[in-house]
C-alpha cells in the first residue's frame, strides 16, 4: 500500500477515476429518474436501462482503438474534457420534458460511455508499465474498492440532489464538473503517465485472437474460451441477483425478521462491504489465492444461496452468502486483471480488457431479462434452478483443461 501511495502515476489515475465514477453513477440515477417522469415511464426507463449497458458490447472495438493509439496519456486526458463537454451540452438540453430531447440525451450518454471504455483501454498499458508487477494485483484491488464505494456515493448524491432541488440541469452541470476535475487531475499528473511509445504493427484478427488466448491461459491457468464461458454464465447470474433478492423479499412479506426496506439496505450494505473488503485485501496470504479457487468458492457460495432460497429460507444465510460472494467478487476481478497485465503484450492489453468487458455485458440480458421473467411468469423455484444450472456450467468451464497452448 505504501509503495502505491508513493507511485504518482497510480495516484493520478486513481484520483481521476474517483471523480469520473462519481459523475457516471450520479448521472445514471438522474437519467433513470428523469425518464421515469415521462407519461410512458415504463418504456422510457426500459430504453434508458438498455442504453446504459449497450456500449459495453463495443468493448473489444474500443480496446483495439486504444491499443493502436500512440500517445496514450494525451488522449486519456482529452477524453475527460470531451466527456465534460458532452455533459455540459446534456445539461443544456435536459431543461425540457420532450421525448425527442430524451433520445438525444440518451445518445449523448451512450457516446460518453463509449469514450469512457476507450479511456479505460488507454490506461491499462500505463498501469502495466508504471506499477511494479508485484503490486499490480493490490493496485487493481484498491482501485476496484474505491470505485465500488464511489458508485454508491454517486447514486446517493444524485438521489439527494433531486430530492432537495428537483433540478436535472444542475445535476448535469455537476456531472460535467466531475469529468472536468478528472481531466485536470490527469493534466497535473501528466508527466508521471509518460510511457515509451513503441510502434506496433496492428496484428491481424487471427493473430490477435491467438495472442489473447495465450494471455488468458497464462493469466488464469484456465482454458481461454472456457474462462470466457465461465465469466459469461457467472455474470448472467450476477446481473439478476439484485432483482431476485428484491422479489424474494417481497414474496416473504411479513415473514421477514425486519421491514422490507431495512432488509434490502442490510443485504446491499453487506454485499458492498464484502466486495470492498475483497478488493483491498490483495497482499500476504490473500495474494496467494488463485483466480480459479476464488471463482469456484464464489460459484459454491451462490449455489448454496439459491438452495437456501428454495428450502431453508433463512435471512441470516442470505446475509452470509452475500458477504462471502461479495468478498470473492472483490478478489476475482483484480486477480484476473493483474494476471493479464503480467502476461499480455502491451499491444493487445486494451483489446483484451475490452473483450472481457464485452463478454460480461452480453450475458447481462440472459440474467436481467431471462431469469427475472421466469421468476415472474412461471415460478420462483424454476428461476432458482436455472440460476444454479448456470452456476454449474460456470464451474465446469473453470475445470476444463487447457488445450493447444503451443498455438
Amino acid at each position: 500500500m505504501k509503495n502505491l501511495v508513493k507511485n504518482q502515476a497510480f495516484m493520478t489515475l486513481t484520483g481521476a477515476d474517483f471523480f469520473e465514477t462519481i459523475g457516471t453513477s450520479l448521472f445514471n440515477i438522474i437519467l433513470l429518474t428523469y425518464a421515469r417522469s415521462f407519461a410512458n415511464a415504463s418504456i422510457m426507463v426500459s430504453i434508458v436501462s438498455v442504453a446504459t449497458v449497450m456500449p459495453g458490447v463495443l468493448g473489444i472495438v474500443t480496446g483495439q482503438i486504444a491499443d493502436r493509439t500512440s500517445n496514450k496519456r494525451v488522449w486519456l486526458a482529452s477524453t475527460k474534457f470531451i466527456q465534460a463537454g458532452l455533459y455540459l451540452l446534456l445539461a443544456l438540453l435536459i431543461t425540457q420534458k420532450q421525448v425527442f430531447l430524451l433520445m438525444i440525451i440518451i445518445l449523448i450518454n451512450i457516446f460518453s460511455d463509449i469514450i469512457g471504455m476507450y479511456s479505460n483501454g488507454l490506461r491499462m498499458p500505463i498501469i502495466q508499465t508504471k506499477i511494479d508487477r508485484e503490486f499490480q494485483e493490490e493496485a487493481m484491488g484498491i482501485t476496484q474498492g474505491i470505485l465500488t464505494i464511489m458508485q454508491t456515493v454517486g447514486q446517493a448524491i444524485g438521489v439527494s440532489l433531486l430530492a432537495l432541488t428537483n433540478d436535472y440541469q444542475l445535476a448535469g452541470y455537476i456531472n460535467a464538473l466531475t469529468f472536468l476535475v478528472a481531466g485536470i487531475i490527469l493534466i497535473f499528473g501528466y508527466d508521471s503517465l509518460k510511457v515509451e511509445q513503441i510502434k506496433h504493427k496492428s496484428p491481424s484478427i487471427h493473430k490477435l485472437l491467438a495472442q489473447m488466448k495465450q494471455a488468458l491461459e497464462k493469466g488464469s491457468d484456465t482454458n481461454a474460451w472456457a474462462l470466457l464461458g465461465s465469466i459469461f454464465f457467472m455474470n448472467a447470474v450476477g446481473s439478476s441477483l439484485d432483482a431476485v433478492i428484491n422479489l424474494y423479499l417481497v414474496d416473504q412479506g411479513n415473514k421477514l425478521p425486519l421491514p422490507f426496506s431495512v432488509s434490502v439496505l442490510i443485504i446491499n450494505t453487506v454485499l458492498v462491504a464484502g466486495t470492498v473488503l475483497g478488493s483491498v485485501l490483495h497482499s500476504g496470504w490473500f495474494k496467494n489465492l488463485s483466480f480459479r479457487s476464488v471463482m469456484i468458492t464464489c460459484v459454491a457460495t451462490l449455489g448454496l444461496f439459491y438452495i437456501n432460497l428454495l428450502s431453508l429460507k433463512s435471512f441470516i444465510l442470505i446475509i452470509i452468502s452475500m458477504a462471502i460472494g461479495g468478498f470473492c467478487m472483490g478478489q476475482a476481478n483484480p486477480k484476473l486483471t493483474a494476471a493479464l497485465l503480467k502476461t499480455a503484450d502491451e499491444e493487445i492489453i486494451g483489446s483484451l480488457t475490452g473483450l472481457m468487458n464485452t463478454v460480461s455485458i452480453i450475458s447481462m440480458p440472459l440474467g436481467t431479462i431471462g431469469i427475472v421473467l421466469i421468476y415472474n411468469l412461471i415460478n420462483p423455484a424454476l428461476a432458482y434452478i436455472v440460476s444454479m444450472i448456470l452456476l454449474a456450467l460456470s464451474a465446469v468451464c473453470l475445470l476444463l483443461p487447457k488445450k493447444g497452448n503451443e498455438n
